[in-house]
């Protein structure tokens, strides 16, 4: 992450549908917190070993060779691509596709195209149009302090969600359509942004997707393919999540390592990074951001709900102060 640059100027009107300096101002004086504080009493003691982190964030990655996105996986593939592949697909097929596709256990599929600054590997990609998919992480995975065991389960989840996303694109392959899969543990792709871009949910604080389906509880894999009529959504209706997460730090506090690392911009908004080699993610398969998550303790639905009051609130206060 480049800490020189404001950060002002990459705002948007798709992030911010009002005026995000009133806003935040807003937030600031109403004393009604949209999270869940946690106290010294329930906070994580960091585990003695500390390893290097996963690549499920936006966050510029590192080299420490170790964790998430620097393992090679054997090509699973059953099926052959096909010589002649097929470029369109009719909506008949994609309801089909997708209900075989959560047939396996997918929990939510989106659609999007690939582009250079998602890519983490300099890796040959035949096609741009690309299949987002998203599997739950077990609860056992949550449940189980980080150390030996809990990586066992964590590296047994993006195992599962691989060998299902190769399932799928034999499926395709089969149907006439050329596919490369990249697998959840490689790295070929920064996936959560790659996922944001799909229209699935949006990136939280911690760097970590959330989803109405399951929060930040999720593996999220990608499927390259040749269907060029993709059914791609063009706005994402989860922009919101940004403004509820700068008001929430449970996954900061949260994090016995402190790779989780909060800083006040030029504008005097906060701005979160991610330390990577900081980060036990994928090295012993913490998941404290995620178990202190509203998104996981209270569900999406209820965030939401309470979001949504709270932005009522500060637009008629905004409202009666210009009046």
């Amino acid at each position: 992450m480049d800490n020189n640059k404001c950060g002002c100027e990459s705002k948007n009107n798709e992030y911010y549908a009002e005026s995000e300096e009133n806003k935040l101002d807003a937030l600031k004086e109403n004393a009604e917190c949209l999270c869940d504080e946690k106290s010294s009493e329930n906070e994580k003691e960091s585990p003695e070993n500390s390893g290097c982190g996963c690549d499920e964030s936006p966050a510029e990655t590192d080299d420490s060779g170790c964790g998430c996105g620097d393992v090679e996986y054997p090509d699973q593939s059953q099926v052959n691509n096909p010589e002649n592949a097929e470029f369109l697909a009719s909506e008949d097929f994609i309801k089909e596709f997708e209900s075989y596709t959560k047939s396996l256990g997918i929990s939510s599929i989106g659609y999007t195209q690939i582009t250079s600054d998602l890519l983490i590997k300099d890796k040959f990609i035949p096609y741009p149009h690309t299949i987002v998919l998203t599997m739950p992480m077990s609860e056992d995975i949550i449940a189980t302090a980080p150390g030996e065991e809990a990586q066992e389960l964590n590296n047994a989840a993006y195992a599962k969600l691989g060998e299902i996303s190769y399932k799928i694109s034999d499926y395709l392959r089969k149907n006439g359509y050329n596919t490369q899969v990249a697998h959840p543990y490689e790295g070929m792709v920064n996936f959560s942004p790659l996922a944001q871009k799909a229209g699935l949910g949006w990136i939280g604080k911690s760097g970590l997707l959330m989803t109405p389906e399951l929060g930040p509880r999720l593996k999220i894999s990608a499927i390259f393919v040749s269907i060029a009529n993709l059914p791609v959504k063009s706005e994402n209706k989860y922009s919101w999540i940004s403004d509820y997460c700068n008001r929430c730090s449970n996954c900061v506090k949260a994090c016995p390592e402190k790779a989780l690392l909060e800083k006040e911009t030029c504008c005097g908004n906060n701005e979160t990074e991610l330390v990577q080699k900081l980060c036990i993610g994928c090295s012993q398969g913490c998941t404290y951001c995620i178990e202190d998550c509203p998104f996981h303790t209270k569900g999406y639905e209820h965030v939401k709900i309470k979001f949504d009051k709270m932005s009522a609130k500060l637009r008629s206060k905004n409202k009666n102060k210009c009046v």
